[in-house]
């Protein structure tokens, strides 16, 4: 009788060394987790001089065959602004953990305008903040004064500045939008990558950049993060939703 309890009670310490074993296991994994937003400011900017805001619509960027590229590949020259290299450095370079392996996925044509209303309803929430309505800037650039400057980004902003008297434009583009392959509960994940820049309407100089990238990881790789998603495998819209609340809790707009 003796010898069954302490049987027992040996069995019941071992499954509980190993649960804990475990446990600690995880918490380690989900600390390696990479992160999923960098941010990037010029050494100029003054957020507190920007009051009022309009957002551009947002762009998918491509290579020539009409695949956005993902996983952090530099950007086509026609979408990487020139002030980006002088005055921020590289936003878009490989040695960010886990941006590094170039992989190819189609964007749906609905995903920037998608994101760029997610932007603008985020952004409404920062105080002290005025944002224009993207329909409002869309009868801008649909005009044939917008038209023949929406291609240059310097260009669209200083226009909007006038029409509109925003201190700055918030543009975007998307790098990737990989819809969930499976059930919330065994899957293969979604992945969501885009850019977000500041442009001061004045002079056209980049002045923020926030860039979002993630790949949600099952539980054994990331602990924190699938839980704090409920321990399912999330949607793209979900992963979007979420990563444009955490790029724009870092803009630095709209403080006392």
């Amino acid at each position: 009788m003796e010898l069954s309890i302490f049987l027992t009670t040996g069995g019941r310490w071992r499954r509980a060394r190993w649960l804990s074993a475990t446990l600690l296991l995880l918490l380690s994994c989900g600390a390696c987790a990479p992160e999923t937003v960098t941010i990037k400011s010029h050494p100029h900017f003054a957020p507190r001089t920007i009051s009022k805001v309009a957002i551009a619509p947002f762009r998918v960027v491509k290579s020539e065959r009409g695949i956005s590229l993902a996983f952090r590949t530099s950007p086509p020259a026609d979408l990487d602004h020139p002030q980006i290299p002088q005055s921020l450095g590289s936003v878009s370079g490989s040695s960010v953990v886990g941006r590094s392996r170039p992989v190819q996925v189609s964007v749906p044509d609905s995903v920037p305008d998608m994101i760029r209303h997610m932007v603008y309803s985020q952004l409404r929430l920062k105080p002290h903040v005025r944002v224009v309505a993207p329909e409002t800037v869309g009868r801008i650039l649909d005009s044939q004064e917008g038209s023949a400057v929406a291609r240059d980004r310097q260009e669209t902003a200083r226009l909007l500045g006038q029409r509109l008297d925003v201190d700055a434009v918030l543009e975007g583009v998307i790098r990737v939008y990989r819809e969930r392959e499976g059930t919330k509960f065994a899957a293969h994940p979604a992945a969501v990558g885009f850019e977000i820049r500041l442009v001061g309407t004045r002079n056209g100089e980049v002045l923020w950049v926030g860039d979002y990238f993630e790949e949600q990881k099952p539980l054994t790789h990331d602990f924190k993060g699938f839980l704090e998603r409920g321990g399912t495998f999330v949607t793209a819209e979900e992963l979007a939703r979420a990563g444009v609340v955490r790029v724009l809790q870092s803009l630095p707009l709209g403080a006392d």
